[in-house]
């Protein structure tokens, strides 16, 4: 029986090639989400293990705070360096500062990217080089307060040498230096892209905001002393509130976070691998299932030759375990390419991904072809059963004719699914659950399968009405189309379903994404009053100068101007965001819907304003006191001032500049919001703004619409990104479409020969075979869209409160979906239709 099964296989190759290409692709993009993912920590780790080869022992702040974006410490006084240098087995000690700062090139524009790509910092220059992963390549380190050393990627990319002048951004704004020196980070031009200025140890405390403190001590042991025993010498001569540490401690610690903070990059690239193999495990079942159908006579011959039912259903799954094994083996080869071109993805969207080489570590392999070979073994379980179900006696006669679009019970059991599927989305997205996500998952996941279960018996009458107008424009050939589709149910559905996935997927992003754009436009124009909006484009680690601010605030044309500021910490036990305004201007340039108390009364240092609904959570109320934790001066208790119901511009929190300032050390501006004094044009606004802004390049002026249009640009850049991912499933989707139909014109091979023995042309044929592609494929495209735009509207209504004020029915771009969605339907049938045109009269008529 084995040896039959092996022939049978050999026998369909071309049969099952589409299916192996499907598992492919879908196995490919899961190995290539996995290796960059290592790549990019294995990267990440050998960095972190350079910066602290020469490091023994690191001396910093215990007190730290806990965010969903990593530890944040504090900082401590520059007098721990001599405590340090004094302990007995310190060969030498340094102070460690680092902040922001960022290169300005010759034609005034800003070096690097933060926003999206690496960061762009400043450090203290280390004088010992173990303890310093700086490598001079020219000139000097940096011998006074004006003088700067470059990396040399960015002098290469700045066309700066040494004895040049240069401008550097940072916290106390725009200044100029001279490259004193161009140097290497270890053997590289610098550390996976990022952008580093070193000054001297004052100028550096001096530029982000730290003077007289530092961020850690690096110490190096004498020859003998192993780190452990230094970090316990050390520990002993540290006041209270800090902490040494190893350096292999350390380099762990920050591997360990690295991990961390990749596990969400590396969720969001597999969910669209297993959405890929989901849709493939729909084409695997047709596949399999129409495989099956045709050989019904031989399945029935060898039932009665004496095959047992378990003999034939081993023979089905053996072939689909054979098929799945060759496909993912080649999908593990493929994912090497996919990683790469991932990576390329996301530099050509300016999302700048570190990687140095390729790492593949088993988890690549083994995870990637058992996942491959367990879907495509749950996919063929059913027609396996159903091939081991035939009776000899099917030998004798043709396969019964499709009665699943009539079928009772499939249509209880789809309803019943389906209703499964959305209350589980009903769940995770109404309820106060733990992983929300999962379960909104697990409840599209199950509508999907809802909708497919049902849909034999609904695509009978879709396909109707679909291909009503094809008998009409296309004759004999749009007539015979419609009626193909119609034919069987249960095959023009299961093909539909796979497309139905990537389109309902494709218009539910879209769906969102319009709602969220109408929402944000409709926030930026009540919610913000003030006619013009700087902001930072350095990025979390950067921000504007405060001297932006001042210097805006002291134009004639300028009535008003509020900053904010946003750092972490730590407010009833949860890490978050908080943020800094300037509360006696903050009314005058934006309306946060204030409900209860004053938010000009944080200008009172110890106040804290609350987002309405987080408040009512915590049962907090006007007056009450809450717990607060800074990084740097630990527990404060700060008095609510002010409710307010707009959580958009602000987020859960905010407090005055004064609070903000006394507990954080790096004060730079986010954001800046100025309105123009009474009788000042838009223009002449704008003109005297620029002289501050201009002298700022990581400064960016913009009027209402086009902050609005900044931000809803990186709402399309990733919604791009989303669409790219997803065309993996479309294109899997209707290689299932082509493998279907070349299936079933082999299965029709006698019809078809009749048909053009009694006079259709080959264009008829063409034309027949094609239509029907774009049948299934608007079929689908339109199921996709109903359970699209069915998930778009459950999403917004629950993110009402989250600043999304409008459902928006993208009802053009919808219906370029499905233009497209047909079009790729012709495309698709393109190879099955000259077969079928090709096909010889006399011998598919002979045909059995």
């Amino acid at each position: 029986m084995l040896r039959v099964t092996l022939r049978g296989l050999l026998a369909h190759k071309v049969r099952l090639a589409t299916t192996a290409l499907a598992i492919l692709l879908g196995v490919a993009f899961m190995s290539g989400t996995l290796v960059l993912t290592a790549t990019i920590g294995s990267t990440f780790d050998g960095l972190f293990a350079d910066i602290n080869a020469g490091t023994d022992v690191v001396v910093r702040s215990a007190e730290v705070v806990e965010t969903d974006f990593g530890e944040q410490r504090g900082t401590i006084d520059e007098s721990v360096l001599g405590e340090v240098a004094a302990v007995p087995g310190v060969r030498v000690a340094e102070g460690d500062v680092s902040g922001y700062a960022q290169f300005v090139d010759k034609e005034g524009e800003a070096i690097g990217n933060p926003n999206q790509g690496a960061p762009t910092l400043g450090f203290a220059w280390g004088d010992d080089p173990e303890l310093n992963p700086l490598r001079l390549a020219e000139g000097g380190p940096p011998a006074g307060p004006d003088e700067v050393v470059m990396d040399k990627a960015s002098a290469d990319t700045g066309d700066f040498r040494v004895g040049d002048p240069v401008t550097v951004l940072t916290a106390t704004g725009s200044q100029e230096f001279t490259v004193a020196g161009i140097a290497r980070f270890g053997n590289v031009d610098s550390p996976l892209g990022a952008s580093i200025a070193a000054f001297a140890l004052p100028t550096a405390q001096e530029l982000f905001g730290l003077e007289g403190r530092l961020v850690s001590v690096l110490a190096a042991a004498e020859e003998g002393i192993a780190q452990a025993e230094l970090a316990e010498r050390v520990a002993a001569a540290l006041p209270a509130g800090l902490e040494a540490i190893t350096g292999d401690d350390l380099t762990e610690e920050q591997q360990s976070t690295t991990r961390d903070q990749l596990g969400f990059f590396n969720t969001f690239l597999l969910t669209f691998a297993l959405i890929a193999l989901f849709v493939g495990a729909f084409i695997i079942y047709n596949t399999f299932s129409i495989i099956v159908a045709q050989r019904t006579r031989e399945m029935a011959l060898l039932r009665a030759i004496g095959a047992a039912r378990r003999q034939v259903l081993s023979s089905v799954l053996i072939e689909a375990v054979v098929t799945a094994l060759v496909a993912s083996a080649v999908g593990v080869l493929a994912g090497l390419g996919v990683a790469i071109g991932l990576r390329n993805l996301f530099a050509s969207l300016g999302i700048d991904i570190p990687a140095d080489g390729l790492t593949v570590e088993p988890n690549a392999i083994v995870v990637p072809i058992v996942v491959g070979v367990v879907i495509t073994l749950v996919s063929a379980v059913l027609p396996a059963r159903r091939a081991s179900r035939v009776p000899p006696i099917a030998a004798l006669r043709d396969v019964a004719h499709d009665e699943s679009g009539r079928s009772v019970l499939r249509a209880v059991a789809g309803v019943a699914v389906l209703a499964l599927g959305g209350g589980a989305v009903a769940l995770g997205l109404g309820a106060d659950v733990d992983n929300a996500a999962a379960i909104v998952g697990l409840g599209a996941a199950l509508t999907f399968m809802g909708v497919a279960v049902l849909g034999p018996v609904i695509a009978g009458p879709l396909t109707r009405v679909i291909g009503w107008p094809l008998p009409h424009l296309r004759g004999i050939a749009g007539h015979l189309a419609r009626e193909n589709a119609m034919r069987n149910p249960k095959r023009t559905s299961s093909t539909a379903a796979a497309l139905m996935i990537g389109v309902g997927l494709v218009g539910f992003i879209t769906i969102v994404a319009a709602s969220a754009s109408t929402s944000i436009r409709a926030t930026v124009d009540d919610g913000f009053v003030s006619d013009f909006v700087v902001q930072s484009n350095a990025g979390f680690q950067g921000g504007l100068s405060p001297t932006v601010a001042d210097d805006i605030r002291a134009l004639p044309e300028v009535e008003a101007v509020a900053e904010l500021r946003t750092g972490v910490a730590q407010v009833d036990g949860n890490g978050t965001f908080l943020t800094g305004l300037g509360a006696e201007e903050f009314a005058r340039v934006a309306d946060i819907g204030v409900e209860e108390g004053d938010i000009a009364a944080l200008a009172d240092e110890g106040t804290i304003a609350v987002y309405d609904q987080t408040a009512d959570d915590k049962g907090w109320a006007l007056g009450d006191t809450v717990s607060v934790v800074y990084p740097t001066t630990g527990e404060q208790q700060l008095r609510i001032v002010a409710l307010f119901s707009q959580e958009e511009v602000l987020g859960e929190y905010a407090t005055g500049l004064s609070t903000y300032d006394a507990n954080n050390e790096v004060l730079l501006d986010a954001i800046v919001f100025v309105a123009l004094a009474d009788g000042v044009s838009l223009d002449d606004g704008r003109a005297a703004i620029s002289t501050v802004t201009d002298a700022f390049p990581n400064a960016d002026l913009q009027d209402k619409t086009e902050f609005a249009d900044a931000i809803v640009g990186q709402l399309n850049q990733l919604l791009n990104l989303v669409y790219v991912l997803l065309l993996l499933a479309v294109v899997i989707a209707l290689i299932g479409i082509a493998n279907t139909l070349a299936l079933s014109v082999f299965e029709r091979t006698r019809e078809l020969g009749l048909l053009r023995a009694v006079g259709m042309t080959r264009r008829q044929m063409r034309s027949s075979v094609r239509w029907e592609s774009v049948i299934i494929a608007v079929l689908g495209t339109l199921m996709g869209l109903v359970i699209g735009a069915v998930f778009g509207w459950a999403l917004v209504q629950a993110l009402a409160s989250q600043g999304f004020t409008s459902f928006t029915l993208p009802v053009g771009t919808l219906v370029v979906v499905v233009v497209i969605a047909a079009l790729a339907g012709v495309v698709a049938a393109i190879p099955p239709a000259r077969r079928a045109a090709r096909l010889d009269i006399l011998s598919a008529i002979s045909t059995d």
